[in-house]
C-alpha cells in the first residue's frame, strides 16, 4: 500500500482517514481468567462485536471517511498478522501512536495486555508513508486516548492512571514548537484512565465535559520558547479559549457518552446509540450526530473514539 495523504490539523476538522482494526479471532482469546490482562468487562460473543463494529464502520463510510485497515496494510507481514490475532486490545488503535503535523509518534500501553502492539501500527505507518518523529518507551508510558488537541495551536495530554510524568513530557519533547504552540499537562485523579473520558472539543468554541475530576489539580501550560510553564485550571483555561461546555453528567461519563468522534467540521459526529441525551443537546449547536448499537462492543471499554486512529484532518 502506497503514501497517503496524512497530517492532523486539529482534532475536529474535517475527518479524511482513519487507521482502524477490525476485530477477529482475537477476541475470542478474552476468557473469565484474562479479563484484567486486556480490561474486558466480561468474554463477548465475537460476532456480535463485529457486528456493532460493522455498523459503526458504515457510519464513517456515510460520513465520508476513509478507513484504512491495519490487516490490509499488513496483509503480507506475516509476523505482524500472527501477532495481532493473540491482541484483543487491537482494535483500540487510537491508544497505540498519534498524527500531528510532521509525523507520528507511537505510544507506550501502560496495560500489560497491550505492550508491543503499538509497534504494529509503527509499522503500518511507515508502509503508508507516515514518518516516525519517536516513541514512548520504557519506562515511560503514555496512550492516545490520553492525548487531544484544543483548536489548532495546543496538544493535550493527561497524568493519569495510564500516563506517567515522563511519558508526558517526552511528548512534549517531540511536539512542542513545530507541531504546536502549547502544550497543556492536565493530572487527573486516581480511577481516570485517558482525558478522552472526561472532555471531547467539537470546535473551536464548543465542547464536552464532566468537569469535576479536571478542576481538582492546577495543570501546567507549556509555550514554546519559554522556559517556565504557567499553572492554571483546566475550567479557566477553556473560558479563556471562549469554550462553551456542553456538560454531562457521572452516569454518562462512565458509560462513554463523550466517546464520539467529530467527522465534519462543527457539522457531523459519530457516536453511541445510547448517548440520546447528548446528541439532542449536540442538536440545539446545529450538530448531527449518527449512532451505532455498543451494548457488546463497549465490554471492551471503548467506542468510536478509541477505535479510530486520524491520520488526516483538514
Amino acid at each position: 500500500m502506497g503514501n497517503i495523504s496524512w497530517g492532523l490539523k486539529s482534532a475536529h476538522g474535517n475527518l479524511k482517514s482513519v487507521l482502524m482494526h477490525r476485530p477477529g479471532i482475537e477476541i475470542d482469546v478474552v476468557t473469565e481468567d484474562t479479563l484484567e490482562i486486556f480490561n474486558f468487562d466480561e468474554p463477548v460473543n465475537r460476532e456480535i462485536f463485529q457486528n456493532e463494529y460493522d455498523v459503526m464502520v458504515s457510519a464513517f463510510n456515510d460520513h465520508g471517511v476513509d478507513p484504512i485497515f491495519l490487516t490490509d496494510v499488513l496483509k503480507d507481514d506475516e509476523d505482524a498478522l500472527n501477532f495481532i490475532k493473540h491482541r484483543p486490545n487491537m482494535t483500540y488503535t487510537r491508544d497505540l501512536a498519534a498524527v500531528f503535523k510532521t509525523g507520528a509518534v507511537l505510544m507506550g500501553p501502560h496495560l500489560l495486555g497491550r505492550w508491543g502492539d503499538q509497534n504494529m501500527v509503527g509499522r503500518a505507518l511507515k508502509r503508508l508513508g507516515i514518518p516516525i518523529l519517536g516513541s514512548i518507551d520504557c519506562p515511560s508510558f503514555l496512550e492516545g486516548g490520553g492525548v487531544t488537541m484544543i483548536n489548532e495551536d495546543t496538544v493535550v495530554a493527561s497524568i493519569c492512571d495510564r500516563a506517567n510524568q515522563s511519558g508526558i513530557r517526552d511528548l512534549r519533547n517531540m511536539v512542542l514548537g513545530e507541531n504546536a504552540r502549547f502544550f497543556l499537562e492536565v493530572p487527573l485523579p486516581p480511577g481516570h484512565i485517558h482525558i478522552d473520558g472526561l472532555y471531547m472539543t467539537l470546535n473551536d468554541n464548543l465542547a464536552i465535559c464532566h468537569s469535576p475530576p479536571l478542576n481538582i489539580l492546577p495543570c501546567r501550560l507549556f509555550e514554546a520558547g519559554k522556559a517556565e510553564a504557567r499553572h492554571i485550571m483546566f475550567g479557566e483555561f477553556l473560558a479563556e479559549r471562549n469554550i462553551e461546555i456542553i456538560e454531562i453528567d457521572e452516569t454518562e461519563m462512565r458509560g462513554g457518552h463523550l466517546n464520539l468522534v467529530v467527522t465534519q467540521q462543527g457539522k457531523k459526529a459519530i457516536g453511541f446509540e445510547c448517548a440520546s441525551r447528548l446528541a439532542g443537546e449536540m442538536a440545539k449547536y446545529g450538530w448531527e450526530v449518527s449512532t451505532f448499537p455498543s451494548d457488546t462492543l463497549f465490554k471492551g471499554n471503548g467506542g468510536a473514539h478509541c477505535m479510530t486512529m486520524p491520520m488526516c484532518v483538514t
